[in-house]
């Protein structure tokens, strides 16, 4: 054990002066799998897998902040509030406490593996790598497992909460309702909200916890605009909430009341339960492709990317289509760019030019240039196949252009 003290300070410059940002990011994304593959219950679970994003990189922040400036390294190091959220979505999912337990023991083993990696590439004597790395799995088991009792008091005085009363009880009622039980009247009256009515069921989640501090609640009430709701919290910082529409109009929902930092997810309107759960899902979906398409849209609506989702349930041949449809046009510069927004403007205005250059804000005799470009590079008129262009260009639109599209 003499020898530790060397193997701890080399330890702590390589973490804090080696790694680059890049390998960090490739450190986070390699957690992230190791979770998505021990963990089963983040699969599905866009809210819960977007918390657990933010912890990690949180954590790592103050990992590495402690392996700077502390004498005792990371050991030391306090746990980050998104942690702390992450541990209160567990909670309120209705997961058992094993599954704090299991990302921590996931993300030990990925930690474990990924330094091993490092280390391999160094020229470095292999007992003093045993030393290392006996010294990394000491300190990081002591700092985990100091986490994990930390995190697991946040679980419990929040699964107290949920357990507590009314609150309860209508936590478990549309937990019921989502699941495919629950009696129409019954329900409603233990959730003093209509369901017999059509809805349109919304996901909120706060997307920049430092510019947003508020109440999504109150986010819900004013998208609302006067008519009933019903929310509940789908994790630590996102709700599920329903809207009804008690006098059988459509109002359109005003993106203008969204705040700074703070992201909406609406499905479509449908009436009884099975709509409740149908718009749910469907605004579920949306969430998904706003979480991991580009869209900077602060509310989206399912019949807006409706397309987009259910081309995102076969990535592959997705992805096959978008690259042979559009071919040339997958450039990832400015012309190219232009080029796309065009055809997909040109094929939603049926053809017209003219009706195309003014959605697009310029004159028609650019329109007719920039297409006859396009047929140049996709060797033939548009239209002839326009069903498949323009699903690979609304693909592109939300996702951006594939990685190497071309193979170069």
């Amino acid at each position: 054990m003499g020898e530790r003290p060397d193997a701890d300070i080399w330890l702590r410059t390589y973490i804090t002066t080696t790694l680059t940002s890049g390998d960090l990011r490739r450190f986070l994304t390699g957690l992230e799998e190791s979770f998505t593959a021990d963990v089963p219950e983040l699969a599905a679970d866009a809210e819960l897998q977007r918390d657990l994003r933010a912890a990690l990189h949180s954590q790592l922040a103050v990992f590495l902040d402690a392996s700077r400036l502390s004498a005792d390294g990371p050991a030391t190091a306090p746990v980050s509030s998104a942690a702390h959220a992450l541990a209160r979505t567990v909670a309120q999912r209705g997961l058992e406490l094993r599954v704090l337990s299991q990302l921590y023991h996931a993300g030990h083993r990925a930690m474990l593996g990924f330094a091993t990696a490092f280390l391999e590439q160094e020229d470095l004597d292999p007992r003093f790598m045993l030393q290392v790395l006996t010294t990394m799995w000491s300190q990081t088991s002591e700092l985990l497992n100091a986490m994990l009792d930390e995190l697991a008091v946040t679980y419990t005085r929040e699964r107290e909460r949920l357990l507590q009363g009314a609150f309860a009880s209508r936590l478990e009622t549309v937990r019921d309702l989502l699941d495919g039980g629950g009696d129409v009247a019954q329900a409603s009256s233990r959730l003093g909200y209509p369901l017999r009515l059509p809805h349109t069921a919304l996901v909120a989640w706060i997307d920049d916890p430092r510019t947003f501090t508020g109440s999504l609640d109150t986010v819900v009430t004013r998208l609302a605009a006067g008519r009933r709701t019903l929310s509940v919290p789908s994790g630590a910082r996102g709700v599920w909430a329903w809207i009804a529409h008690d006098d059988g109009t459509d109002r359109t929902l005003d993106p203008a009341v969204v705040p700074a930092g703070v992201r909406v997810a609406a499905g479509g309107i449908a009436p009884g339960i099975d709509g409740f759960r149908r718009s749910h899902r469907e605004a579920e979906a949306a969430q998904r492709i706003v979480e991991t398409g580009r869209t900077g849209e602060v509310l989206t609506h399912y019949s807006d990317v409706e397309v987009v989702a259910l081309l995102a349930s076969e990535p592959e041949a997705t992805r096959t289509l978008v690259e042979r449809e559009l071919g040339g046009l997958l450039d990832d510069d400015p012309a190219s760019g232009r080029l796309r927004d065009t055809l997909r403007v040109v094929l939603g205005c049926n053809g017209n030019h003219e009706a195309a250059a003014r959605r697009l804000g310029v004159h028609k005799n650019t329109v007719r240039y920039r297409l006859q470009r396009i047929e140049e590079i996709l060797g033939g008129d548009p239209a002839a196949h326009r069903l498949k262009l323009e699903l690979a260009l609304e693909w592109v639109a939300v996702f951006g252009v594939p990685d190497d599209p071309t193979g170069r």
